[in-house]
């Protein structure tokens, strides 16, 4: 009897490990867990999510340009970009003539993606950051996107604000909300609670639309409405994370807070690594 029972004690310790760690991507067990996981998993991340560019460009990159047309050079920033899903369905589009920021908190997932950009460093830039604080200007952008990692977050609700923050008035949001029945309290919304929170951060007109098993595609717009932002240089959004008030300035391989002159390296893949300013500064 003690046996049965310590056989099955040893499978429910296991049967939570596996949600907590893999189920669940390590979100209950903090960000440094989340982090190390995709870290993990960087070099065979596209194998596993086995995406089709066909699909990238029905499902993501043409929608965007029709819901941004006439406008054909946007400014977009990619929250959680990973291995550059996004910067790449969009500059495999023939119309698209924009520029791309993408950022993301795993260093190996980032510089999976930066192979993929050599040559089109004039059009897609990636930052080694965190999503809850992102380093940019107030109505920064055109579009801004994040797609299946809300919920890995450790702060879904300040991510969004965030996303709402560095998008121009009038710009378009596109983000994911997760559907699966798996279970994720605390981490899962229902359509109206995810347009209750959107709404508070001033996105309207919002859309749900089914995309994938476990994912719908949430589109909303900033209220108000302004000129087109336009695929501007990075010195020209990009604030510095321990003084947002201050413009960091490109000086040879780094970029420099022209206040606190904290400074980011660019390292020898082109990823700008804001990261460790935000942990040792901020």
């Amino acid at each position: 009897m003690e046996i049965v029972l310590l056989a099955f004690f040893a499978a429910g310790i296991a049967i939570l490990c596996w949600w907590l760690i893999f189920e669940t991507e390590g979100v209950y067990l903090g960000r440094h867990m989340v982090v190390w996981l995709y870290d993990v998993y960087a070099h065979r991340y596209d194998d596993i999510k086995n995406q089709s560019g066909e699909f990238e460009h029905i499902f993501l990159a043409e929608p965007i340009m029709q819901d941004i047309a006439p406008h054909t050079s946007p400014l977009m920033l990619d929250v959680a970009t990973g291995t550059g899903r996004l910067p790449l369905a969009m500059l495999s589009h023939t119309d698209f003539q924009g520029r791309v920021i993408g950022v993301d908190l795993s260093r190996r997932m980032l510089a999976n993606a930066a192979h993929k950009f050599d040559g089109y460093q004039d059009r897609v830039t990636l930052l080694w950051c965190p999503a809850e604080r992102l380093p940019f200007a107030d109505n920064a952008f055109d579009v801004v996107t994040c797609l299946e990692a809300l919920e890995f977050m450790p702060n879904p609700e300040t991510v969004l604000r965030e996303c709402a923050r560095v998008l121009r008035p009038g710009g378009e949001l596109l983000l994911t909300n997760r559907i699966s029945t798996r279970l994720m309290p605390g981490k899962i919304w229902t359509g109206d609670e995810m347009k209750a929170l959107l709404n508070s951060a001033a996105i309207k007109s919002i859309q749900i639309e089914r995309w994938q098993l476990d994912y719908d595609q949430v589109w909303g717009r900033k209220s108000g409405e302004s000129l087109p932002v336009g695929a501007r240089p990075l010195g020209e959004v990009l604030r510095c994370p321990c003084c947002p008030d201050k413009l960091m300035i490109q000086r040879e391989n780094e970029w420099v807070c022209e206040g606190c002159k904290g400074a980011a390296r660019i390292a020898d893949d082109g990823v700008i690594e804001l990261f460790p300013l935000v942990e040792s500064a901020c």
